[in-house]
């Protein structure tokens, strides 16, 4: 069965508390150092992290910020654009409407020139048909004083047809 040696007991508890003196005095400051390091290392990026987030929401902020500022300027420029572009349509307008004015007048007077045209090479068509007519009818030769009254009255006749 089991015995108990007194000698193996003793080394043992000898090799033992050697073991731990030197784990103790060795190799825990090591692991305690490595530990610390550790734990300083996570706190430090655990600061760095909170800094990071809070720049961040800072940054979000002054870009919501931005973003605002840039919807304004957008609407004023727009606004602006859009009252330039009613402005200048307006002015179009009225540009369009003086020279379609303008254009009508001028085809109203060359209407008018024309019309003066065709009454005064009427006037001696009809007047060199009434010759022909009266010389046929009455079959003589009519005399310029003759001719002239027939003119004056058939003239007379063209202008109250005119006016009408």
């Amino acid at each position: 069965m089991f015995k108990l040696e007194i000698n193996i007991v003793f080394w043992t508890l000898i090799s033992f508390g050697l073991v731990c003196w030197v784990v103790s005095a060795k190799i825990y400051p090591i692991l305690a150092k490595m530990m610390q390091e550790r734990a300083d290392k996570i706190t430090g990026e655990l600061a760095a992290a909170e800094k990071q987030r809070r720049e961040a929401e800072t940054l979000r902020a002054e870009l919501a910020e931005q973003q605002k500022n840039i919807e304004l300027t957008e609407h004023r420029i727009l606004s602006e654009a859009r009252e330039k572009a009613r402005v200048q349509a307006a002015g179009q307008f009225e540009a369009l409407q003086e020279e379609f004015r303008a254009l009508r007048k001028a085809k109203e007077e060359d209407l008018r020139r024309l019309e003066d045209d065709f009454y005064r090479n009427f006037e001696e068509r009809v007047g060199k048909m009434l010759y022909t007519a009266c010389e046929k009818v009455l079959r003589v030769s009519l005399t310029p004083e003759m001719q002239q009254r027939i003119l004056q009255e058939r003239f007379e006749e063209l202008k109250k047809l005119k006016e009408f």
